[in-house]
């Protein structure tokens, strides 16, 4: 009796582990192992083996980011989005392509500046943006300026429903910035689609957005 009740004690543990494994990675799109492990406190093999039960049972996916295998739930439909997900991930890149949201056409240097970490460290990460497809860049004398590639609607869209908290702290100043980037144009040299249209609804909404 007392081995069946260890037993099934066992087995909840194991249930109850797979759905924190599901739901943080539901929450949280783009994650990676030892980031699954650290923040739920799991053993990295039993991470593992729940990773591989959730990906045969059609509920999470898999793909390679750079050094990282991460994984997001199969609702999570198209490349961009993916790439996006798995960058906001990450705090520096995240760092970079949220200052160039606000700030596009920054060189090098502005974004070691803002961000505080060193210059070689900026443009390796600015190569794996470029390589991902998300930055594109543009050579203005001896500088080189850097533009967010494709709409910039998508990522804010992403940060609203996977980082509300982060979003709430920036929705005031976009708002007003996606106003004033409606009307700006960008080097012809560059693939950067220079018009972002916001609607009355949506700037009311972004004012609005309640702290999780």
């Amino acid at each position: 009796m007392m081995k069946s009740m260890v037993g099934e004690e066992k087995d909840q543990i194991i249930r109850d582990n797979r759905g924190r494994i599901y739901d943080y990675i539901k929450n949280h799109p783009g994650t990676h192992l030892r980031k699954l492990s650290k923040e739920l406190v799991i053993a990295i093999g039993d991470i593992q083996h729940h990773l591989g039960v959730l990906d045969k049972l059609g509920l999470i996916k898999s793909r390679r980011k750079g050094v990282y295998k991460v994984y997001y739930t199969v609702s999570i439909l198209g490349k961009r989005d993916e790439d996006i997900l798995a960058v906001l991930q990450q705090e520096t890149p995240r760092e970079i392509i949220l200052y160039l949201v606000e700030n596009p056409g920054s060189t090098q240097g502005e974004i070691s500046s803002y961000i505080s970490v060193t210059a070689p460290t900026i443009n390796w990460h600015m190569s794996n943006l470029i390589n991902i497809g998300l930055v594109t860049s543009h050579k203005e004398g001896r500088f080189v300026r850097y533009f967010i590639e494709g709409d910039v609607n998508d990522i804010i869209y992403l940060l609203k429903s996977y980082y509300p908290t982060i979003w709430s702290k920036l929705s005031d100043r976009l708002a007003e910035l996606f106003l004033d980037l409606a009307s700006t144009t960008r080097p012809e040299s560059t693939t950067y689609d220079s018009k972002v249209t916001i609607s009355k609804e949506e700037k009311i909404d972004w004012s609005n957005q309640d702290e999780p």
